[in-house]
């Protein structure tokens, strides 16, 4: 098998298909639209392993729709927003983002996004992907920065839009708000720390068990279950503080876990979402013990400005010594952490800017159902987060690479001028409000607050169907076909999705939503860098190339995790070239394109009718994005059903006679089949298409000559195809297990049976010339005999159960003539020299048979119902 330079190979075609242009949506164009939503990807890094999975599977769906006729839109795009791109520019310039001009770092964050976007860019090449750059974006431009803020200006002005100065969560690190869905949740080993509370007015100690004792600067209250008989003389009396000497009074509350610590809970301002609970049962005042920093603050005494680790060592030190410590416990804990940076967030009162959420959750949850979600039971996770919503979606971020939030604020009594629409894209910390002063006398002020970004991802669809560009466009492609996107963004990138445009246009933003699954490391553990067990798609691209990769993302199941695997890769190498080659062979007998003759043989008949039934299996699974399901069955077709069994059986005919069936069955199925396996490995099956079939097609690229059509199924034909295939099977196994080769020639070979004669008919020339047989005819019966060629025995059994007398029976046993069949099944009686009889049961014995016709020995092999005799 000669073998495929992948290396010479893809290159070439990359850049043949970006000459041709064959992924360029057509706006013009009366063909029906599938359209995807396609992830901007994040401009913090070049791809992992997991983006070059998830895009891959997103391509599958495009290039599938594609040859289905679909005039297909998928663009090219990046995510060029946020936290993550700064983070990644703090870390690599060793710098913070607010000690250093504002529009200075904004360029620093500009010019880091464009490196990897270029990278990224060439990346997707070399993965084969179909993106579409004539519908580029980049969430950065203005052009869609501008849209983002006139989306705004829309739910500004419908009122559900509010700035709100409640408790929200807060990373300390990158210095802004998150919201609810940006927070991840992370493990932590940490100490219970037990300590001592005085009771007002009897000095007696109390111990209360807690993870933040540098919190209880703040503590408001202590709280008991109210079923706890051995905390009931407790409630109602005041409490003193250790270390902070504040007053507080305990309460009976059903929350409080009685199992947990001592069973007293300090209620502080503000540790967890636990503590902001009770604060707003209970109208506590929320005292700021930590400030945005994430260093303490004056309340907290002689630790104020020391950041909120060492403030907690401190005190923890201070408590040993004055004696109030009295015991430390391990304990396992699971942490809110920032999404982007990890480091463990604060619920802090900071002003932000809203927009409504939780009052419209059951429409939300009515808009989910009308989408078709696949895997179906990832509706159950967007359900799932949207019921458990309490607080609404804080949008406004303090940090500065983002889109600006378009309003400004009177420095005096907080009235608001929101920008018009006309004027945007507008950064008002650059650009002064149409009004200088309130009517209060205040200045109006530019926000220095940008949007959550996602702000900006949550309008892609808005932004890919042309809304407020071209209202023609906008009605033929919205809503969009597909969203495609991981299941970790759930929570964020669809629910605030569907939010948005259920709230500015009143539809749901697509028809259908495929999640995938996260590609883990080869022990099943996530990949993080920490763990040192991240895996660089650059090196498996360059010792494998595209094509291979595209052929492990196909053997994933869609929704799932899966563990990385290297063979994998190897395996798609193979399926590639054995691809190549079957359609060299398929090319090198049909120099011109054969027509379909009025009668074929029928093994012809036979593998168009199977291909017919692959190519509507593997419609069904395109259909749901069950690529995996699709690609496994176009595999095991191609070697099994097509190489080893067709093609062996046909190629007499079609080679050496030109038999005009086998040719058209050759050139159907393998232009048919590699049409289908280019949704998956798109490189090698340009290769073969080019050498073999274009100059018979006509289309520039096997990405645009249409899917093929099914024969029509021919079930009487499919079932004495199978029977021939098995029979031949059957004897070229035969043939292997005797030591010869497959080529080797056999003496006269007998099918028989009383359906041998139907289901072989036509077929014995193919499988003669197959089976290198001297003849091979069918016959409904023929009579056959056995006889006892050696009897050879069991030693190991011999042997313990016989001792001294084994080797004689041994002699006995090799030495019998012509021994009666019934020894099989009922044993030998032998008689030893010394006139003894031993009798043998069948286990200390195996016979060799040899079995004989009237033509001569023969061997026998079983096929279903049928006998296959080979003489010798």
């Amino acid at each position: 098998m000669a073998q495929y330079d992948w290396k010479e190979s893809e290159p070439k075609w990359q850049a043949k298909w970006k000459e041709w242009e064959i992924y360029r949506f057509d706006p013009g164009s009366d063909k029906q639209v599938y359209s995807i939503d396609n992830p901007p990807r994040y401009a913090s890094g070049a791809l992992h392993l997991g983006h070059a999975y998830g895009y891959t599977v997103i391509d599958f769906a495009a290039r599938y729709k594609r040859l289905r006729g679909f005039n297909v839109f998928f663009p090219l795009c990046f995510d060029v927003n946020g936290t993550p791109v700064e983070v990644r520019v703090e870390k690599v310039k060793g710098i913070k983002a607010h000690d250093i001009p504002r529009q200075e770092f904004i360029k620093m964050c500009s010019e880091f996004a464009e490196t990897y976007i270029g990278e990224m860019t060439k990346q997707f090449e070399t993965l084969g992907e179909s993106m579409d750059p004539s519908i580029y974006y980049q969430t950065d431009a203005i052009y869609y920065r501008k849209l983002t803020q006139v989306s705004f200006i829309r739910m500004f002005k419908k009122g559900l839009v509010y700035k709100g100065h409640f408790p929200i969560n807060w990373c300390t690190r990158c210095g802004t708000a998150l919201a609810d869905a940006e927070v991840d949740y992370a493990p932590r080993k940490t100490k219970l720390n037990f300590i001592k509370f005085a009771e007002v007015g009897t000095g007696r100690e109390v111990m209360i068990a807690t993870t933040r004792p540098e919190l209880l600067c703040t503590c408001l209250m202590v709280a008991v279950h109210p079923d706890d008989a051995s905390k009931a003389d407790l409630v109602g009396k005041e409490l003193i503080t250790p270390m902070f000497d504040r007053k507080v009074k305990v309460v009976t509350d059903p929350k409080v876990d009685p199992d947990f610590g001592t069973g007293t809970v300090m209620i502080c301002s503000i540790g967890d979402k636990d503590d902001l609970e009770w604060i707003m049962k209970y109208g506590l005042p929320l005292d700021k013990g930590i400030d945005e920093s994430g260093k303490m603050t004056p309340l907290c005494g002689k630790y104020a400005g020391m950041a909120v680790a060492d403030a907690r060592k401190a005190i923890i030190e201070d408590m040993k010594k004055a004696g109030l410590l009295v015991k430390q416990e391990d304990l396992d804990q699971n942490i809110g952490v920032c999404w982007r940076c990890h480091t463990p967030i604060e619920f802090l009162k900071v002003p932000q800017w809203f927009i409504r959420s939780v009052e419209f959750k059951e429409r939300v949850l009515e808009m989910v159902d009308k989408i078709v979600w696949k895997p179906e039971f990832m509706k159950i996770r967007i359900k799932d987060w949207i019921n458990s919503l309490a607080w609404d979606w804080v949008v406004s971020r303090q940090r500065y690479f983002a889109t600006a939030i378009p309003l400004w604020e009177c420095d005096k009594c907080g009235d608001v001028i929101i920008a018009e629409e006309k004027d945007c894209y507008v950064d008002p910390t650059v650009t002064p409000a149409r009004v200088e002063r309130c009517k209060c006398g205040g200045r109006y002020v530019g926000s220095p607050d940008v949007f959550d970004t996602w702000m900006d991802s949550s309008i892609s669809p808005l932004y890919n169907t042309f809304w407020e560009r071209d209202e023609h466009l906008f009605k033929k492609l919205y809503p969009m076909t597909m969203r495609p996107q991981s299941h970790d963004i759930i929570r964020t990138w669809a629910y605030y999705t569907i939010l948005r445009e259920m709230l500015l246009i009143g539809e749901k933003p697509w028809n259908e939503v495929m999640i995938h699954g996260f590609i883990m490391a080869p022990d099943g553990t996530p990949m993080h860098a920490s763990a040192g067990n991240t895996i660089d798609p650059k090196p498996l691209l360059e010792k494998y190339g595209g094509d291979a990769m595209r052929y492990y993302a196909s053997t994933c199941s869609l929704g799932m995790d899966h563990a990385f695997k290297e063979q994998e890769l190897v395996r798609g190498n193979r399926l590639a070239t054995k691809a190549w080659n079957v359609m060299r062979l398929v090319g090198s007998a049909c120099k011109t394109k054969p027509s379909q003759p009025s009668s074929m043989h029928p093994i012809d008949q036979w593998i168009l009718s199977r291909f017919g039934a692959l190519v509507h299996e593997v419609e069904k699974y395109n259909e749901a994005y069950e690529f995996d399901k699709a690609m496994a069955r176009i595999e095991d077709f191609l070697w099994h059903e097509f190489a080893d069994h067709y093609i062996e059986l046909s190629k007499h005919r079609a080679y050496s006679e030109q038999d005009e069936g086998a040719r058209f069955a050759l050139y159907t199925v393998g232009l048919g089949l590699l049409k289908m396996i280019s949704v998956f490995l798109p490189h090698v099956a340009e290769d073969a298409y080019q050498s073999s079939f274009k100059q018979h097609e006509g289309s520039v690229s096997i990405h645009v000559s249409g899917w093929p059509a099914a024969p029509a199924r021919d079930k009487e034909g499919e079932r004495k195809g199978e029977a021939v295939k098995e029979i031949v099977a059957a004897v070229r196994a035969w043939k292997s297990s005797k030591g010869m080769s497959l080529n080797a020639e056999i003496g006269a070979v007998e099918i028989v049976g009383p359906l041998a004669g139907d289901l072989i008919s036509g077929s014995e020339m193919d499988m003669g010339q197959t089976l290198k047989a001297k003849s091979l005819v069918a016959l409904d019966h023929v009579k056959l005999r056995e006889i006892i060629e050696r009897v050879k025995p069991v030693h190991s059994k011999l042997g313990p159960a016989f001792k001294r007398d084994a080797k004689e029976i041994v002699d006995h046993l090799q030495s019998l003539k012509n021994p009666d069949m019934k020894i099989v099944t009922d044993g030998v009686t032998l008689r030893l020299n010394d006139g003894r009889e031993i009798r043998l049961s069948p286990e200390f014995f195996v016979v060799e048979k040899k079995i004989l016709s009237e033509k001569g020995e023969l061997d026998h092999i079983a096929v279903a119902d049928l006998s296959v005799l080979v003489y010798r």
